[in-house]
């Protein structure tokens, strides 16, 4: 899959796999988003491929605590992903820079105590009012997958 920034200065490629898609309704995505939320795909980070452009960074803390380093375009400002600097093995590239962003399902939904009152989540979508632990996140996730090929079989 491919994806770039606002400005088309920065292109990356990144594979068709990926761990997760989880849309976020937390205060900080908000701002960030100027918007609901954000939606964000959760890959290795050696899966990143940057192809074009350099990408400028800067790191707050996030209300859990962890620490959240948020990469960019200098020049347009679009984030493309974020990392835990003391978890860099996975990034979460922000899904809405793929070329096919509307084509993804999101598989769960975060920090719901935040969301807006007027978004509809999908019955069957995994839901947390805050934010879950990685673990906790993916072990769920598993076991949807998991339900979800044996009804299919």
């Amino acid at each position: 899959m491919k994806g770039s920034c606002q400005c088309g200065n920065v292109r990356y490629e990144i594979p068709d796999n990926y761990i997760a898609l989880v849309a976020c309704y937390c205060t900080e995505c908000q701002k960030a988003s100027s918007g609901i939320g954000t939606y964000s795909m959760l890959l290795p980070s050696d899966a990143f491929q940057l192809i074009s452009g350099q990408l400028k960074s800067w790191e707050r803390t996030s209300t859990v605590g962890t620490r959240n380093k948020t990469h960019f375009c200098p020049d347009c400002g679009n984030r493309i992903y974020n990392l835990n600097p003391d978890a860099p093995a996975i990034i979460k590239l922000k899904a809405g820079t793929l070329e096919q962003a509307a084509r993804l399902v999101p598989d769960a939904h975060v920090w719901l105590k935040s969301a807006p009152a007027w978004i509809m989540i999908p019955e069957d979508a995994l839901t947390y009012e805050t934010q879950p632990s990685i673990e906790e996140g993916l072990q769920d996730l598993q076991q949807k997958r998991q339900a979800y090929a044996c009804y299919q079989e």
